[in-house]
């Protein structure tokens, strides 16, 4: 029996890393679809390098019935300080605290934010995991770092999707 269970658990952490991909800084890789893959832990980092002038242009926020509250970030190009297309979303990192029931977004770029922080705030009060929004004005050049309050530990899965340029991420009790 004891054998069994020992099989079974590497199994599931075999299965788990397969789904993972990792960057050169061992953060967890974004991927551009959905796979049901939540951590409790961690981080997670995708989007362009390349890019570095973006608008944040909407930030939407809503319970799913599938049992998760999903949060996109709306993303434009911004050329010659005009709202352009932006293929896919710039260097981003999303850090998940399970101590701290907090989430960390950072943006890496030049962030023009385009977007009512109100109206997100007023979308995450009717979700059953986050608890606030803590929007901080982008006093550095090149990111803007932001975070998610849950009302409890959270399970978190980050997708990015293109054409328009979106980051997606999942909270789940």
């Amino acid at each position: 029996m004891r054998i069994l269970s020992v099989v079974m658990a590497m199994f599931l952490l075999l299965s788990s890393i397969a789904f993972a991909q990792f960057d050169e800084s061992g953060f967890r890789q974004a991927l551009p679809l959905k796979k049901g893959v939540y951590l409790n832990e961690g981080a997670f980092s995708g989007g362009d390098r390349g890019s570095s002038d973006f608008r944040v242009s909407r930030i939407r926020i809503a319970p799913n019935p599938a049992g998760y509250d999903r949060l996109v970030i709306d993303l434009a190009g911004n050329t010659d300080g005009e709202k352009s297309t932006l293929a896919r979303p710039p260097f981003y990192w999303v850090e998940l605290s399970d101590h701290h029931r907090k989430v960390n977004v950072t943006l890496y770029g030049k962030a023009k934010l385009d977007f009512s922080t109100q109206t997100a705030i007023q979308a995450a009060r009717k979700t059953k995991t986050i608890a606030k929004l803590d929007f901080i004005p982008p006093v550095n050049p090149d990111r803007w770092t932001w975070s998610i309050d849950t009302q409890m530990p959270v399970k978190v899965e980050v997708f990015e999707l293109t054409h328009p340029a979106r980051i997606i991420i999942d909270l789940k009790k």
